[in-house]
């Protein structure tokens, strides 16, 4: 299972690409860590994940939020459930508690259909929609 940055993955929002084509590459690493069984490569992912959810999705929703994005508050509850998600894994490995090899496979697999889904489909929606008013954070774009 393997995604590459492409220019179908981005969303013409300059800092928000930054952070998508970071999260791609370390989806990489993790799949092959999952492949290899590597524990430590995972918690480094798991780790990195809870950082990127506050600090990512923090300046998606800002974006939305100064702009009236009409899709906020259903975006904002996909965030959530990520977040609930990685949340859910990272409690486990804090607690040293068992994590099998099906686990790591649901998790690089809801990561996946993350990329592809979300990305792809939902977060191309908010530029897609902002553009047409101008593009994102512009002061002057009549909002419907």
């Amino acid at each position: 299972m393997e995604v590459q940055w492409n220019d179908d993955l981005a969303i013409g929002i300059g800092i928000i690409d930054d952070q998508h084509k970071k999260l791609v590459e370390r989806f990489a690493g993790f799949s092959r860590a999952v492949d290899e069984g590597d524990m430590r490569r995972l918690e480094e992912t798991v780790n990195y994940l809870v950082g990127y959810a506050i600090q990512h999705f923090g300046a998606e929703e800002l974006i939305m939020i100064r702009n009236c994005y009409d899709q906020f508050d259903q975006h904002r509850d996909e965030h959530s459930w990520f977040i609930k998600k990685v949340f859910g894994v990272y409690c486990l490995l804090a607690k040293n508690a068992p994590f099998s090899p099906e686990e790591a496979g649901e998790l690089r697999d809801m990561l996946y259909n993350w990329i592809v889904d979300h990305i792809m489909v939902k977060d191309k929606r908010i530029a897609v929609t902002l553009n047409s008013f101008g593009g994102p954070l512009h002061a002057e774009a009549k909002r419907p």
